[in-house]
Formats: structure tokens, sequence, C-alpha cells
């Protein structure tokens, strides 16, 4: 089996963008960096496990922010586009929370292994 996890690394190449059009708003891709290490991993039925959790995680958590940011700008009139507001609000929050999970579990892993 390939593992194609790694390939959540070249979201970083926006990164670049931050450094080449002077917006520090892109700076945080650099980030996704981190997944290139998921290119030497060989997946097991835990590795698989762990991921598609994280990435239940961050669906639900997009869809929660999502909605209720949008309501909450929507309401409070605090944006001339609050579906875009809120959408953006609840993919950098969910991006947040894959990339949190997934390094919380996997020191988990790495600390279960370890005892033994």
């Amino acid at each position: 089996m390939k593992n194609w996890y790694g390939c959540i690394g070249f979201v970083s190449l926006l990164g670049v963008w931050g450094l080449i059009g002077s917006e520090p708003l892109f700076l945080s891709f650099f980030a996704f960096a981190l997944f290139f290490e998921y290119f030497w991993v060989t997946p097991d039925e835990m590795f698989v496990d762990t991921i598609k959790r994280c990435a239940s995680w961050a669906f639900f958590a997009n869809l929660f922010i999502t909605t209720a940011a949008t309501f909450a700008l929507s309401y409070f009139k605090m944006s001339s586009n609050p579906l875009a507001a809120g959408t953006a609000l609840g993919f950098g929050i969910s991006i947040a929370i894959f990339a949190f999970s997934t390094f919380v579990l996997e020191i988990k892993e790495r600390v279960n292994t370890k005892n033994d």
C-alpha cells in the first residue's frame, strides 16, 4: 500500500506565497511541512485509524464552527460577507484541530510503544 498521507505536506507550499506576496496569513501554511514525514511511515491499522479519527474530529468541528460563525456574523452584522468569513474561520480552525490532534495522538502512540 502506498502512503499518500505525506501529500498533505504539499499544502505548505502555500506558505511560499506568504513570503513572495507579503501575505503574512499564508505563513501559517508552513506548519503542514511536518506531514512530509508520513512518506516514510509504514501505515498500519492503528496509523490509518488515528488519521481517520483526527479527520473526523476536524470535519465535525468544521461543520459546527462554520455554521455557528456564519449565523453569529450574520445576526450581529459583523461582516459584509458572513458566509465567506464563517467558512474561512471553520476551515482554519478545523485544520488546526486536525494537525494538533494528529500530533497528540502520535505522541501518545510513541509513548505507548516505548512502554511495551
